[in-house]
């Protein structure tokens, strides 16, 4: 959608050398400069609303997001250390794909593209409307659900999480699957209000404690594990002071709290907002709250 999510090559990281270990992969880099290019020539100029200020500022979290977690040494670490690839997992699905699904950018994207791009992707939409419809269809609130939480569990499993790390472009996949499925379910959460996708709000925090429950089980059978699940940090911790099966109940921590509190931060608000509307619609006129949609 914004960029090819790409993973880290090369040597795990040692102390010492850690702070010169930043990904500087020109794909990498210029994927996120036009990205920002294209927003920023695409998006309403002017003063503008507050709505397109906020999916501005939104945006330009997500690139700061990316950055972090796959231009920064953060992703050399990763390498060597399971606790730090976590860290990577929840800044990509609980940082950069709700600020996505906030911003909602694909329009501003599209506007400050070239001429040649947006006429192919006109094309190509054309083309694809009919299969966008049914998987609109197929893809309501609980299949986007399952769909993430598949992912999620997938990656998480010793033989595809060593195959991701041994494997570069398996990394890839895995980066570009945990965005892909959580910029879907983020926006049937907090997508565009009046979006076709959104579902109300008693649904959408249902939804997010079921997600957050989930992730508390997954955390909590990796904290307490007995043994360590990923061979490929077998000899890549010691240098950091831990072993691996010390490293990989760290990784379920992170997993633990730091998730579960954007979790619980996102279902909050999704209250607080629930009761708002219903004490604005209390507070309106019969008529106004008894009036069919569309009829004045």
């Amino acid at each position: 959608m914004l960029t090819t999510v790409l993973a880290h090559a090369g040597q795990p990281p040692q102390p010492h050398d850690l702070w010169t270990a930043w990904n500087l992969s020109p794909l990498l880099l210029t994927g996120l400069a036009l990205a920002w290019l294209a927003h920023r020539r695409g998006r309403p100029t002017g003063r503008g609303r507050d709505a397109d200020v906020r999916r501005a500022r939104c945006f330009a979290g997500v690139l700061l997001a990316l950055a972090v977690a796959l231009v920064s040494p953060l992703d050399a670490l990763a390498e060597a250390l399971a606790s730090a690839h976590m860290v990577q997992h929840v800044v990509l699905i609980l940082v950069a794909a709700p600020l996505l699904a906030l911003s909602a950018p694909s329009s501003a994207l599209l506007r400050g593209s070239p001429l040649a791009v947006r006429r192919a992707t006109s094309r190509w939409r054309r083309r694809l409307r009919p299969a966008d419809q049914r998987l609109r269809v197929a893809g309501g609130p609980v299949t986007v659900w399952l769909l993430h939480v598949a992912v999620v569990w997938l990656w998480h499993a010793s033989v595809p999480y060593d195959a991701a790390v041994a494997n570069p472009w398996l990394h890839v996949l895995e980066h570009a699957t945990f965005l892909v499925t959580g910029i879907w379910f983020w926006r049937v959460i907090i997508g565009a209000r009046g979006g076709a996708t959104r579902v109300p709000h008693g649904l959408g925090i249902l939804l997010v404690f079921a997600m957050a429950m989930q992730s508390v089980f997954l955390a909590v059978i990796m904290t307490f594990a007995r043994t360590p699940w990923y061979t490929s940090y077998a000899t890549t911790t010691q240098p950091w002071g831990l072993d691996p099966l010390a490293d990989q109940q760290l990784a379920g921590v992170i997993m633990w709290v730091p998730a579960g509190v954007i979790y619980l931060g996102v279902a909050l608000t999704l209250l607080a907002v629930w009761l708002r509307d219903i004490d604005r619609d209390a507070g309106a006129p019969y008529e106004v709250r008894t009036a069919a949609p569309g009829r004045s």
